[in-house]
């Protein structure tokens, strides 16, 4: 999914501690109504606890806007 970390340095406290955590309970979903989603993906700054960086699992998985 991620080969490179978007971010390597912690902007709010400079850290350079990059930890991953996972949010699965509130999904971002591919339909209005949809019950399929996609978990989301965080990385978190592993000494101020900042979230540094979110994005979804599987983003392929979404429609193409238009």
């Amino acid at each position: 999914m991620m080969n490179q970390l978007p971010v390597k340095q912690c902007r709010h406290c400079g850290g350079e501690d990059i930890r991953v955590g996972w949010q699965s309970d509130a999904l971002v979903t591919f339909k209005r109504n949809g019950l399929l989603g996609n978990r989301i993906k965080f990385l978190i700054c592993g000494n101020c606890g900042a979230i540094l960086y979110q994005c979804v699992a599987e983003p392929h998985r979404f429609p193409q806007a238009r």
